[in-house]
């Protein structure tokens, strides 16, 4: 694939105005925003209380010529990891996401 998408339940973007196909950015619980603008993709194959992204994308590194630029990197959106004390398991989908629609200050003036 060209670039990844985010997936959305239908009613979590009516409720947000957001269109299949729209360019948004994300920024998790912590105020960590995606480089890069990922393309929405509305779907009743994701739950209303989720989104889902491909993993590998988004990626700042130039060299990196199939991935640069090109969605969000999910692995920039997990700053949270929860470790199991006994196991030393490791839980990372307790992260969350807000949707914004416009670039940053620096984005804009580029």
């Amino acid at each position: 694939m060209d670039e990844n998408t985010v997936w959305i339940n239908p009613k979590v973007a009516r409720e947000w105005g957001i269109k299949n196909d729209q360019y948004l950015w994300l920024v998790n619980q912590d105020g960590i925003r995606s480089d890069f603008p990922i393309k929405a993709r509305v779907t009743e194959r994701i739950r209303w209380d989720s989104v889902y992204i491909v993993h590998g994308f988004g990626h700042a590194d130039k060299r990196l010529t199939r991935c640069y630029g090109k969605g969000a990197s999910d692995a920039k959106m997990i700053t949270r990891v929860h470790v199991d004390p006994v196991m030393g398991g490791t839980g990372m989908r307790g992260n969350f996401v807000t949707f914004v629609f416009e670039p940053e200050k620096e984005e804009a003036q580029s």
